[in-house]
């Protein structure tokens, strides 16, 4: 019973330690994360985090990155590696208005209904087709967890996505 009692005090030091440094590296991380790149301060400004922005005549696929305050270096690395294939092959169709990247923080109360409307489970890059201004379908890319490994094969299964969208559209 003794060697209870002088535990208990190291077992509450360890656990306030941990927690102290989980709260410190969260803190960093979400700091980290307040660095925008241009086409999230871009998002932010219009405000268009929100599938809201009808899409008038024609279609469009928008791919969406949903993450939350804090990331995790393969949620960026997906992130990094889909906006670079998606923002370098498809910079055409970006520059027409066919085809949009956007972030979106699904942390925030205004995003929070994204996880509803795509089944959203985690971090997820969805390709959302719309047609005529209404959306037609969406697909989640689960596999980008499986494949963030192997640059090259991911980047491959997210254009040959977007492709397949645009085909529709």
């Amino acid at each position: 019973m003794n060697s209870k009692r002088n535990i208990s005090p190291f077992l509450i030091a360890f656990f306030l330690l941990s927690f102290g440094y989980l709260a410190f590296r969260s803190g960093r991380s979400t700091k980290n994360c307040q660095d925008l790149t241009s086409v999230q301060a871009a998002v932010l400004e219009k405000g268009s985090t929100a599938p809201a922005k009808r899409v008038e005549e024609g279609s469009k696929i928008i791919a969406y990155y949903f993450h939350v305050n804090v990331r995790c270096i393969t949620c960026r690395t997906i992130e990094s590696y889909s906006k670079e294939i998606i923002q370098g092959q498809f910079a055409k169709e970006i520059a027409s208005g066919r085809v949009e990247w956007r972030l979106v923080n699904i942390q925030n109360p205004e995003n929070r209904h994204f996880i509803q409307d795509y089944q959203l489970f985690t971090r997820s890059l969805v390709l959302v087709l719309y047609k005529n201004g209404q959306q037609k379908e969406f697909k989640v890319l689960n596999d980008t967890w499986q494949l963030v490994g192997d640059k090259a094969a991911m980047q491959r299964y997210v254009e040959n996505e977007v492709r397949g969208f645009l085909r529709k559209s």
